[in-house]
C-alpha cells in the first residue's frame, strides 16, 4: 500500500479516529502528522482539553507510522507527559520513528497547538502482530 493510500484508508475507515475528530495529515516512512479539532465534547469539566484526546491523537499518529511498513501493530505500552493545556483550536501530533525492528517499533510524538507550542510529549512501544495490514 502506498503511504498516501494508507493515510486515506485510515482517515476513512478508522471509526474511533473519525468519532474523535482525528485525521492524518501527512505520512512518510519515518514521520506522521495528525490533528484533532477541539470541540465542546473534547473538554473536561474544567473547560480544558481532556487528557484522553491528547493520548488518543498521539496513539493514532504513532500507530499509523508503525503501519507505514505494511504490517499490523498494536500498542504495547505508552507514556505521556502533559506540559500545557489547550481549550480551543486544533492540536497537532508529529510522530517520529525512533526504532523499527522485526517485532517492534518505538515512536515519539510531540503534540503542539496551532502556534507550535508544545502541549505534551508521548512515547510508545508497538508490537508487530501480523505481516499484512489488510488481512
Amino acid at each position: 500500500m502506498e503511504l498516501d493510500d494508507l493515510r486515506d484508508y485510515t482517515n476513512q475507515k478508522n471509526a474511533y479516529m473519525i468519532h474523535s475528530g482525528i485525521s492524518v495529515l501527512t505520512i512518510t516512512p519515518n514521520r506522521v502528522t495528525a490533528q484533532a479539532v477541539i470541540g465542546p465534547t473534547s473538554l473536561n469539566v474544567n473547560g480544558g482539553l481532556h487528557g484522553g484526546v491528547y493520548f488518543t491523537l498521539a496513539d493514532a499518529a504513532s500507530g499509523v507510522l508503525c503501519r507505514a511498513d505494511g504490517r499490523k501493530y498494536v500498542t504495547e505500552c505508552a507514556d505521556i507527559r502533559f506540559l500545557k493545556g489547550a481549550r480551543e483550536g486544533t492540536i497537532v501530533a508529529t510522530a517520529i520513528l525512533l526504532h523499527r525492528g522485526r517485532r517492534s517499533c518505538v515512536v515519539q510524538v510531540d503534540i503542539t497547538d496551532e502556534d507550535g507550542v508544545r502541549l505534551a510529549l508521548f512515547t510508545a512501544n508497538f508490537a508487530c502482530v501480523g505481516d499484512d495490514y489488510h488481512k
